[in-house]
């Protein structure tokens, strides 16, 4: 109930940190699932680290339709990336120029969070569209890929977080930048 009350506040951050089994993600889908019904403008955004988990929200949040954006976090920087690739002095196919380097994602998330550190611009038009952010799998993110949410935040945007630290499956990697 606490989290649920939690979730549902005015608060611009709300981190839920609970270990496996006691229903992160049913208590983020109901709570996406409720405030897509509720209409309001812009779209909730949904961030994960894992085309999994992205598919469990996707099957719990299906009656919400078109209001929930779901992705991955190196899916939405990516796509940050390819929109700005001429400012980032970076090739149009994103996608080819990650695979090209050993750390590719960490260093698209690295100059995207600069970016949008720079030109906050683009965080509050992405703030105007997605309202509500809920991320999950958050212990799983790098310095950069908390930036580029943080700058949502920055702008406007509420933030939902689940996490669990014994769950990490990511190795801690640091980035010069």
């Amino acid at each position: 109930d606490s989290v649920r009350a939690a979730l549902r506040s005015d608060a611009p951050i709300v981190a839920v940190e609970a270990p496996a089994g006691c229903g992160k993600t049913t208590q983020g889908a109901e709570y996406a699932r409720e405030i897509t019904a509720e209409g309001g403008s812009g779209r909730l955004l949904i961030l994960t680290h894992t085309h999994a988990a992205c598919s469990v929200f996707s099957d719990r949040t299906k009656k919400a339709g078109s209001r929930i954006e779901i992705r991955t976090i190196d899916g939405i920087i990516a796509q940050i990336a390819s929109t700005y690739h001429v400012g980032l002095g970076l090739p149009a196919d994103i996608a080819a120029w990650v695979r090209q380097r050993p750390d590719g994602y960490a260093d698209l998330a690295l100059k995207v969070a600069m970016l949008l550190n720079r030109y906050p611009m683009i965080a509050a038009s992405m703030a105007h569209r997605h309202p509500v952010v809920i991320c999950d799998e958050h212990q799983d993110s790098s310095g950069d890929q908390h930036s580029v949410v943080m700058a949502l935040v920055g702008q406007g945007a509420r933030l939902r977080v689940f996490a669990d630290p014994m769950q990490k499956i990511f190795k801690d990697r640091t980035a010069v930048g």
